[in-house]
């Protein structure tokens, strides 16, 4: 038995106060000057109502400038549709890399005023004028839901450094399991960089599920192959490349009049893979490409690979990935009575998000897929999760073992599995911001708009005797159009050049007609001074090529 600790030898309590701890005399040093300098460019770590309004208003300050550099409204006249003044020349990078480390330091409210110079010309994604691509803007929760993240830095590596903020991860990839009708029991998720990010974490769990835990540890040692939509997003080739498996591995199958893939053909690719000793790690599913928003028949390739796995007694591969990133958000209109139409919808916008809606819900049979929340969560730039049916199974395959410096004190600790050694909170601040303030219902509502107003758009293309609507079947969130000269007639003159090999020379004409007009467009956005008379504040689109080959030469 140990013996009882004499008083004098026992550990004195701690100082009740700061005044109780005696302070050093330290001797005056610069650095000690520059020290207390930089100490006023940091947050306090505890309440301290001096600094703590100085970061208030030092962020506010910064907001305020940005704010300033928006132009005005006057009535229901859309003026300019980027931040700062007309500058008709497009950024010269090159002397930005020459820029020099400074010596000495700089006052935090000049670092702002330079930073809040970058935006200067930025677009405005908001903006009425501003329609390129498959950008949207940021919603204010989500917003300050990513700033709190930058401000705090949790670190979703795991539970330790990010607290109750991990919980915004899990509950946000719970909240989209009950999306799609996955058990949440079983299923998981976690956010990324990017739908490249989620498409690359496919990419590897499919290759593991393929070849075995082991080929982490040995690499890639056979050949196996990806199949994918000819209409499939460029990723294939990043993460093929990316991943070490090699962009001559994937394989592109060809895709019917919809833009969606040939399920006959790919049970043809998938039997010549077999017959020629060829795995096919993964299968990709395209839920809605960007400009045709076609959406691949996920339940008929689901049955596909169940016949191929019955016939070769196969298991494990490949594995079903769905590239939802633009689609996923269709999810929200489960559960939606579309012959009562609560919100009202006009009947054909209803009847297009009935047929989006009828095509999509079928991802619950993906084994994973991908959600851009900076798409279709209008959520900031990057924001996206990957999902996964089985949690367990995937993190048992993607686990490795546990560096000695890290002594996890929760349960929930993604790093143990995650590609990232660090991964910021504020991704999942974001996204879980946007599905409590949303709901299905501000889902519904966002993706309604978006169909009533294009088809505006697209009845006014048709009045339009220049204009006309490539893309008119399309149900997802781009209107194609093309532009001719006063004289032609755009509908004819479309027609011809989709089915009359005559008409050849005339189409390359048109094309780089396209072209001018695009380019003039962007230019009268940003010199409106080059605009003819009668143009105004032009909008901000996007020109796109390739979207449909003529008849007469079938796209390669």
């Amino acid at each position: 038995m140990a013996k009882n600790t004499p008083d004098e030898n026992r550990i004195k309590p701690c100082p009740a106060c700061d005044a109780d701890i005696p302070k050093p005399q330290l001797p005056s040093a610069i650095w000690r000057d520059r020290l207390a300098k930089l100490q006023q460019g940091f947050p306090s770590p505890w309440e301290e109502n001096e600094r703590d309004q100085h970061f208030e208003n030092t962020f506010k300050d910064a907001v305020a400038l940005l704010d300033d550099m928006k132009h005005p409204r006057y009535g229901d006249l859309a003026l300019l549709s980027y931040l700062g003044d007309e500058d008709p020349h497009v950024p010269n990078y090159d002397s930005s890399y020459h820029t020099k480390m400074t010596e000495e330091l700089t006052h935090p409210a000049g670092v702002i005023h330079e930073l809040v110079n970058f935006f200067d010309g930025m677009p405005i994604w908001n903006h009425p004028q501003t329609m390129a691509n498959v950008i949207p803007p940021a919603n204010t929760a989500s917003i300050i839901g990513a700033t709190l993240g930058g401000i705090f830095s949790p670190n979703i590596i795991e539970g330790d450094y990010s607290w109750h903020v991990a919980k915004t991860e899990i509950e946000s990839a719970a909240m989209v399991a009950d999306m799609i009708g996955w058990d949440q029991n079983e299923a998981g998720g976690l956010f990324t960089f990017g739908g490249t990010g989620c498409y690359l974490y496919g990419t590897k769990y499919a290759l593991t599920r393929c070849l075995g835990k082991e080929s982490r540890y040995t690499g890639i040692r056979e050949d196996v192959k990806v199949l994918v939509s000819a209409q499939g997003h460029y990723a294939k080739q990043n993460c093929t490349d990316w991943s070490g498996l090699g962009m001559n591995h994937f394989i592109n199958i060809q895709t019917d009049n919809n833009n969606c893939m040939d399920v006959e053909e790919l049970k043809k690719v998938m039997e010549e893979c077999y017959q020629q000793g060829h795995k096919i790690a993964m299968i990709v599913c395209t839920m809605g490409t960007t400009d045709a928003f076609a959406i691949d028949p996920i339940r008929q390739i689901r049955e596909a690979i169940d016949e191929f796995q019955a016939k070769h007694r196969i298991t494990g591969w490949p594995m079903l990935y769905a590239d939802a990133v633009i689609g996923w958000a269709w999810l929200a209109f489960s559960g939606y009575n579309f012959k009562t139409n609560f919100l009202q919808f006009s009947p054909a916008a209803l009847e297009i998000l009935q047929t989006n809606y009828e095509q999509i819900k079928d991802m619950h049979f993906a084994d994973a897929f991908g959600c851009d929340f900076h798409k279709t969560g209008w959520a900031p730039y990057n924001c996206s999760l990957f999902m996964v049916k089985n949690r367990v199974e995937f993190q048992q395959l993607m686990e490795r073992p546990v560096p000695s410096y890290l002594h996890p004190n929760t349960d929930y600790n993604p790093g143990h599995y995650t590609l990232e050694t660090s991964r910021t909170g504020s991704y999942s601040l974001a996204a879980w911001a946007t599905l409590r303030f949303f709901g299905r219902e501000g889902f519904r509502v966002m993706l309604g708009r978006i169909i009533e107003v294009q088809m505006y758009l697209r009845q006014r293309l048709t009045e339009e005797r220049s204009l006309v609507c490539v893309n008119p079947d399309d149900y997802g969130f781009v209107t194609l159009f093309r532009v001719y000269p006063e004289s032609v007639d755009a509908e004819e003159a479309y027609q011809k050049e989709l089915n009359d090999p005559a008409y050849r020379e005339q189409l390359k004409i048109f094309n780089q007609f396209q072209t001018r007009v695009a380019n003039k467009l962007f230019d009268m956005l940003r010199n409106p001074s080059s605009a003819p008379t009668g143009w105004k504040n032009p909008p901000y689109t996007s020109y796109t090529a390739g979207f449909r080959a003529p008849l007469y030469a079938p796209a390669r």
